[in-house]
């Protein structure tokens, strides 16, 4: 069954993610087998994955958008689709490294280069706590004043599992919360 997208840019980067080449082909191919929901919304900066409801959301793409643009709004569904790889309902830097991973390897398919993202996870090892701290303060420096830091440093630097999901989870969804209050104001 493929990915359950409604609106034709969406198809259309979903192709150009199926086309990408070898990580590409594997992200687009899991939408499809998992039948993902991949939506836009305006109140999403940058992206946002629930894999509870298995469901992406994707801010939209600037009418104007050039070429580059749209390849890096690509990457960003890249990125979103590793999150539905993962399966976690509860995030953690350790698995935001390994998505920053994947847009940066789907940016090389592409031919784009997402300068300051490859320079900060390319090279980080997304099981060492030291690699995780750092990945962390480059996320915490990247988005510095925007509604993205403030879930982000709510993370757990490793994943967890089992009922140690909980407390970060309640968490998560409080800087989800205070972060979408932040965006709107």
């Amino acid at each position: 069954m493929p990915a359950r997208i409604e609106e034709p840019k969406l198809r259309d980067a979903l192709d150009v993610l199926r086309n990408a080449g070898l990580r590409g082909g594997e992200l687009a191919a899991l939408l499809d087998a998992r039948a993902t929901r991949v939506r836009i919304s305006a109140r999403v900066v940058g992206g946002f994955t629930l894999n509870f409801i298995n469901t992406i959301f994707l801010q939209p793409l600037a009418h104007n958008a050039d070429d580059f643009e749209f390849r890096r709004w690509v990457t960003l569904l890249a990125h979103e689709a590793c999150h539905i790889e993962q399966r976690y309902w509860v995030d953690s830097v350790e698995q935001e490294i390994r998505a920053y991973q994947a847009q940066c390897r789907v940016a090389d398919e592409l031919g784009i280069d997402l300068g300051a993202f490859r320079d900060a996870f390319a090279k980080l090892n997304p099981d060492s706590a030291q690699d995780q701290q750092t990945g962390q303060t480059a996320m915490l420096s990247m988005f510095f004043g925007q509604p993205a830091a403030v879930v982000y440093a709510s993370l757990p630097l490793s994943q967890p599992r089992g009922l140690r999901a909980i407390l970060p989870g309640v968490r998560e969804i409080i800087a989800v919360v205070r972060a979408g209050t932040q965006a709107r104001k």
